[in-house]
């Protein structure tokens, strides 16, 4: 078989199954709301038995009928008994889930290789403890469940690897629960409205940073939250409060306080100047450089073509550089 044939037989499990993923959101969301915030009702709550469930009804069935073949009346009450505990905690599996609410989902930019930590907020509405509510991301296996008290919160954690910069939708979020016995799993789904945005990551090593001219850098005019520069005569228009009275009384003049504002160094990094050949290298270097000119206070700006930041400083201006890097095309 050549191997465009053989592609083409991979890629078509692949469109069927996001074929039959699609026809099967279209079916959930024609129930009842998928997004959160989102309280789980009978609409939005399945039920089936697990593994260990189905082996329990073989092990009954297989007692039902030895009872029934030996004419035992012992075995055909613990047999009903054990049907009725188990029927019992099929109610109580739906109970453990019915009425949750997910409040939000949250999740933290991260850097392509880091593990993006995702937090599903947790309410109970119906005035009752839940034990063992479980949060995944379908196929990956399941992790520890959470307990809500009576009308309490509770924050599940999911932990998503990332391999590449740019903006990772998740999946459908399978909240479910197999309180009390284990017998039947209770299950419903529930789409985020984020996505995970991945940072590119930081070059190391990286091409040695541009830095601002001295063109750049002066001492500006500023107000009272600037450094003190010195006096000078008052003018029309100044404000009564920068008027230095002490000083004005042993000058015989009047005399105003002058402040000065030291200008940071400005800087734009510009995708196409980047002396590096790859496109991914390149934002990764331009990662790094955002990084190191907010360490050293630098106002930094960003030229990728598509879009321009000017130049700033802060946490916040950080951030949607990094952005901007992510959702490079």
């Amino acid at each position: 078989m050549s191997s465009s044939s053989s592609s083409s037989a991979r890629r078509f499990p692949d469109a069927l199954r996001r074929r039959l993923a699609r026809v099967f959101d279209g079916w959930l969301s024609r129930r009842g709301p998928t997004r959160p915030p989102l309280t789980l009702h009978y609409r939005q709550v399945f039920i089936l038995p697990t593994a260990f469930g189905w082996m329990i009804a073989l092990l009954l069935h297989g007692m039902l009928l030895g009872s029934l073949n030996f004419n035992n009346s012992m075995g055909l009450l613990t047999t009903f008994l054990l049907t009725c505990m188990g029927l019992l905690s099929l109610h109580l599996a739906y109970r453990n889930l019915e009425g949750v609410r997910v409040e939000a989902i949250h999740s933290e930019p991260v850097f392509a290789g880091q593990s993006a930590e995702v937090r599903i907020e947790l309410r109970e509405t119906s005035g009752r403890g839940r034990a063992g509510i479980v949060c995944l991301l379908p196929p990956d296996p399941p992790v520890e469940g959470v307990d809500l008290s009576a009308s309490g919160t509770a924050l599940a954690h999911l932990v998503v690897p990332t391999e590449r910069r740019g903006l990772y939708p998740l999946g459908r979020i399978r909240v479910r629960t197999r309180q009390p016995l284990g017998l039947f799993e209770a299950w419903s789904w529930v789409h985020p409205r984020t996505s995970i945005r991945v940072w590119p990551r930081p070059a190391e090593p990286a091409p040695p940073r541009p830095e601002a001219s001295s063109a750049d850098r002066s001492n500006r005019p500023g107000d009272e939250s600037d450094e003190f520069h010195g006096l000078r005569g008052w003018r029309e228009g100044d404000s009564l409060h920068r008027i230095a009275w002490k000083a004005s009384q042993r000058h015989d003049q009047l005399l105003a306080r002058q402040f000065s504002r030291t200008e940071r160094g400005r800087l734009v990094f510009r995708l196409d100047t980047v002396p590096v050949a790859d496109v991914e290298r390149r934002l990764s270097v331009l990662c790094r450089w955002v990084l190191d000119a907010e360490r050293d206070g630098v106002d930094y700006g960003l030229d990728l073509g598509w879009t321009r930041l000017e130049p700033d400083h802060g946490p916040v201006h950080r951030n949607r550089c990094l952005d901007a890097l992510a959702e490079h095309p």
